[in-house]
């Protein structure tokens, strides 16, 4: 048997699919009895040199020439763009085949849409890759919402953040020191807004959280912070606390609500999130039965998310995937106005009126004189977020970080 792909993208992971393929090929038809065909791929330009052995795949530039195609079993969507992949995986379900899909971004916002489809159609919507790159996470999250009520879900999404977070933390470096690094290495890009204030990890834990909690959450329905104001003055004052800082994403279920967040985090050293470093993720979540997994490894990069990908593809073609929509329409009540805790605040350019007000949340002053920085009293998230804008602080003037448990 013959399981024919119709290649949307010959960027980085779509480069990486290829490569898996042609090196494993005959390893999955021994394995699996079934061939693995690259049969077309849809690129914007055809005269392009490429430094891979596409010889024996037809390239064109009409998604038509692969909708069209009777043969195409599984359109495999790695383009990253936004509006068109919500084209092509809309039209590739209604024409009966399956989709994968690595673009967390059209998984985050048509996560139902997608679902409700391919459940209507009978056929396979899988997006492994979209969220921790090559770490199998969605699909044990798919098996273990069969047997367990999932009450939290969290992790560290995004390796960009963690990369920047512990150069600034092991060798006490400035953050835009270490950004500049990490855009000369590939880790950022030229634009790094979506990761460093957090979007990116807001999309993945949008898909975790629907998932998992079994009920709507949508994107705007997430708390977002992130990490572009942090300095070294932080990083001086998290170490004494024999601690480290990441940016992490968090969904609760209580009852028939929930809270959904991403934001710094100060961890002790000796907590398991303390130790996933540089550009690796982490994704942990908790199920009444089989309690609390972790999940740990490359959070991107080619080759990894590719065989994300290829996981996915696989399942197809052994027909091994869930089926059916594995969302839920349960209606849950946000609770976010509820979320609280104790909290690391620093606020810059301090004034009588700033270094008053500040004092009176404290629970520990850690430093005051032009830059303040203070651990609060266990309080509401909202009443701390109040507070700063009666302040009329912009942004870049305070860092704030919850403290962990």
């Amino acid at each position: 048997m013959v399981l024919n792909i119709g290649l949307l993208g010959l960027g980085t992971v779509g480069t990486g699919v290829v490569e898996i393929i042609n090196e494993r090929k005959d390893a999955i038809k021994k394995s699996t009895g079934k061939s693995i065909n690259i049969k077309r791929v849809m690129v914007n330009n055809l005269n392009k040199k490429r430094d891979i052995d596409i010889s024996e795949i037809s390239l064109t530039e009409d998604f038509e020439d692969i909708l069209n195609d009777t043969e195409i079993d599984v359109i495999v969507e790695v383009t990253g763009d936004l509006e068109s992949s919500y084209k092509y995986i809309i039209e590739g379900l209604n024409a009966g085949k399956h989709v994968v899909t690595a673009n967390k971004a059209v998984v985050s916002k048509y996560l139902g849409e997608f679902s409700s489809l391919a459940a209507e159609k009978n056929l396979a919507f899988l997006y492994e890759a979209s969220v921790g790159g090559g770490i199998p996470v969605i699909k044990p999250l798919r098996e273990q919402i069969e047997l367990n009520e999932i009450n939290k879900v969290q992790g560290i999404l995004n390796g960009t953040c963690n990369y920047i977070l512990t150069r600034m933390i092991n060798e006490d470096k400035d953050y835009r020191e270490v950004l500049k690094v990490a855009q000369e290495l590939g880790y950022a890009e030229a634009d790094p807004t979506a990761d460093v204030e957090g979007h990116d990890t807001l999309r993945k834990l949008r898909i975790l959280s629907t998932l998992g909690l079994q009920g709507k959450v949508t994107e705007e329905d997430i708390l977002l912070y992130g990490i572009g104001s942090i300095n070294s003055l932080d990083i001086k004052n998290i170490k004494k606390m024999d601690s480290t800082v990441k940016l992490i994403a968090e969904a609760k279920k209580f009852g028939d609500g929930f809270t959904a967040i991403v934001q710094p985090t100060i961890v002790k050293n000796n907590n398991y999130f303390a130790n996933v470093n540089m550009a690796y993720n982490s994704v942990a979540f908790e199920g009444d039965h089989v309690g609390e997994l972790k999940f740990y490894g490359p959070g991107a990069g080619k080759l990894p998310t590719a065989n994300a990908v290829l996981n996915d593809v696989l399942d197809i073609g052994n027909n091994s995937y869930r089926k059916g929509n594995p969302l839920k329409d349960e209606s849950l009540k946000n609770l976010n106005e509820e979320i609280k805790g104790k909290y690391y605040l620093r606020v810059s350019y301090i004034n009588n009126e700033t270094n008053g007000t500040l004092k009176e949340l404290a629970n520990q002053v850690l430093c005051e004189d032009e830059d303040m920085a203070i651990i609060t009293n266990d309080m509401k998230l909202s009443k701390i977020n109040s507070i700063l804008s009666g302040l009329n602080l912009s942004k870049d003037r305070y860092f704030l970080a919850k403290i962990m448990e």
